[in-house]
């Protein structure tokens, strides 16, 4: 199996997002995680306009400073203690939400005798980080009383655990809370992160709070869809950066229903499959060890998944158009959650086109 990346058409996309960022004066962090930090889509991004990089592991963070890219990084994950010492080192700014985490920033920064600049994250519906609302004043407080730490500003995160979509409302409640810490503290919040690639649709609806001030894109950059919802298909011009080919190795006919009793498989899972009768299926060379086969697309017509196992993608080929040859390779379109496990395995090819304009 190998995926294909073509860092002009990632270049071309995150240039549309800083032309949708631009007028509102909203900077934009181009996020690399789900490739890995891999160099050359960092510098994709930065040649279309990124401001600069988000990260949320030091592995990568360290390839990205290895390869000689000094740009400021965001770090998106909340460290863990262990970590703190090469946050500080390593990058610009972090994500947090706990007061003891940014108090080991603190102490890290002030041994290495530079300021850490420090986003406190919002819970805004989604689940995932963030404190809740009506803490956000007390944990400001013991936030920007720390030596060498920088409270920059408020963020919010939602789409990516919970599924809630960016509004209005749960973006505004960033902007109000940062105005009740300012008039408390008597401080300027200079950031206000106001969300991921789904956040782009309030920019594209006209609903993005005024005082917003960053977002922080990876996949509407990478997959070119600004969310699941797909309202906006032609937001960004490419939605084919990433190409995922794997090939063909058995061609059958089978009955389309399992035979013989059955219970959970290797994956815990009970398939349920109608029964079609026999149908033409294709096994290639790829399978859940390698990506998220639930989020591939495959490009021929005709072709559909039915399942996989480790390391086999079984597909029904019965209508496939050309038909499907033993030997040939399969191409399919990965959406986020193909690339971002397809881009960490260890048994994946990769083939980095990288861009050319900019």
């Amino acid at each position: 199996m190998r995926i294909e990346v073509d860092c002009e058409r990632i270049r071309r996309n995150t240039e549309a997002v800083a032309t949708l960022c631009a007028p509102q004066g909203i900077e934009l962090a181009g996020v690399t995680k789900a490739c890995c930090g891999h160099p050359a889509v960092a510098r994709a991004m930065l040649a279309g306009g990124a401001g600069l990089l988000a990260e949320s592991r030091l592995d990568n963070v360290r390839r990205l400073r290895k390869a000689g890219i000094d740009c400021p990084i965001l770090m998106l994950r909340l460290p863990s203690f262990d970590e703190v010492d090469e946050v500080v080192r390593l990058t610009q700014a972090s994500l947090n939400s706990q007061v003891e985490t940014v108090g080991a920033l603190s102490r890290a920064a002030q041994a290495q005798g530079v300021d850490h600049r420090v986003i406190l994250m919002v819970e805004a519906g989604d689940r995932r980080e963030g404190v809740m609302p009506e803490r956000v004043l007390e944990v400001a407080r013991a936030m920007a009383g720390l030596p060498h730490i920088e409270l920059a500003g408020l963020g919010v995160n939602v789409t990516c655990i919970g599924g809630v979509l960016p509004t209005r409302e749960n973006t505004q409640l960033a902007v109000d809370l940062a105005i009740d810490v300012e008039r408390a503290l008597g401080l300027r919040l200079p950031t206000i992160s106001a969300g991921n690639s789904a956040s782009l649709a309030l920019l594209l609806r006209g609903e993005m709070p005024a005082r917003a001030t960053q977002l922080r894109v990876g996949g509407a950059i990478l997959i070119g869809e600004v969310d699941s919802t797909g309202d906006w298909p032609t937001a960004m011009p490419h939605q084919d950066a990433f190409v995922v080919w794997a090939p063909v190795i058995e061609v059958e006919t089978k009955p389309s229903t399992p035979e013989g009793p059955v219970a959970p498989n290797a994956f815990g899972e009970v398939p349920v499959w109608p029964d079609k009768g026999r149908r033409r299926r294709a096994i290639v060379a790829a399978g859940r060890q390698d990506l998220v086969i639930e989020s591939l697309v495959p490009h021929r017509p005709g072709v559909i998944i039915v399942g996989a196992s480790s390391d086999h993608l079984v597909l029904d080929v019965t209508e496939a158009d050309p038909a499907v040859r033993l030997g040939e390779e399969l191409a399919f379109r990965p959406l986020y959650g193909a690339i971002a496990t397809g881009m960490a395995s260890r048994t994946a090819t990769q083939v980095i086109k990288p861009h050319t304009g900019g």
